[in-house]
């Protein structure tokens, strides 16, 4: 399997021999220091991925988040040895990697990630394979030490932790972009608000022009059957008169329901009514004028 790092951590004097042979195990301070290296930095290079846009702009620097990440406490616990050669001073180690995360930052991280209709922390850390219980988290890792030739540092290696580094990095990134975000979602919050009210405004005034209009069609076709009616010879007129008002008061319930499918609002529902009113009534002129031929 591919290992994530490797970092060298200067070793500490209590562990060199009489002879000059670093006397180097996996429970050792010096082997536990370096492996908690390891994690804190594979953390911060996961933060840092997180925190980064595609067009390189960062919403926090190396510094802040390398100071974030010093907020976590990293402890390897239950260590053992799983593999010792008489003739190496490399060691093979296996453990619990225990990380000690402040609630607030979770808290925060757990805000973040539903501004931006994200899973919670504890359904992120689960699908990494990290188990949480109260403020810290654990995972299995596995891990290897060995002196350097000149015996004056440690190298460590782990192995398979990257989906833990990836969880964690996200928690911090999640915790460092809170303002960001719900900045940029009250700013967004803005902007749509001021879209709507500026759409609203827009369709007012395109309400209000189709109803100006419907109502100057309405009123020229109102004036044409007027004439019409004028011009009809008055015996004409007597006996269509009934016939004529019960056609008006057809059309106007007609009309009403006619608009009153078409909108629930003042404006969109009177242009619907005048233009079936001019409809219909136009269609009364041709009746009205075949009559007289």
């Amino acid at each position: 399997m591919k290992s994530v790092s490797i970092l060298p951590v200067l070793a500490l004097g209590a562990l060199l021999s009489g002879c000059g042979v670093a006397a180097t195990d996996c429970a050792s301070e010096s082997s536990r220091e370096v492996i908690t290296s390891i994690v804190r930095e594979q953390v911060e290079k996961a933060a840092e991925v997180e925190l980064s846009s595609e067009d390189g702009t960062k919403l926090a620097g190396a510094a802040k988040i390398r100071a974030t990440v010093a907020e976590l406490k990293v402890l390897i616990e239950d260590i053992r040895t799983t593999k010792k050669d008489p003739d190496s001073t490399k060691r093979f180690c296996a453990g619990t990697a225990k990380v000690v995360i402040p609630l607030a930052m979770i808290q925060d991280a757990d805000q973040t990630r539903k501004l931006l209709d994200l899973p919670n922390v504890d359904s992120l850390l689960e699908q990494s394979g990290l188990k949480r219980s109260a403020d810290s988290v654990t995972f299995d890792v596995e891990y290897s030490v060995q002196p350097t030739d000149k015996r004056d540092k440690i190298y460590g290696e782990i192995e398979g932790a990257a989906p833990a580094f990836t969880a964690l990095g996200q928690v911090v990134a999640a915790h460092l972009a809170r303002r960001d975000i719900e900045g940029a979602n009250q700013a967004q919050a803005v902007q749509e608000a001021a879209a709507a009210a500026e759409t609203a405004k827009q369709t007012e005034a395109a309400q209000k022009a189709d109803l100006e209009m419907a109502t100057a069609e309405n009123k020229l076709a109102n004036q044409q059957i007027n004439t019409l009616w004028k011009s009809l010879p008055e015996e004409a007129r007597g006996q269509l008169l009934e016939l004529q008002r019960a056609w008006v008061r057809k059309k106007t319930a007609d009309c009403n329901i006619e608009a009153a499918g078409v909108s629930t609002e003042a404006m969109p529902k009177e242009a619907a009514r005048l233009r079936c009113d001019t409809r219909l009534t136009m269609g009364r002129i041709s009746e009205l004028q075949s009559l007289m031929e």
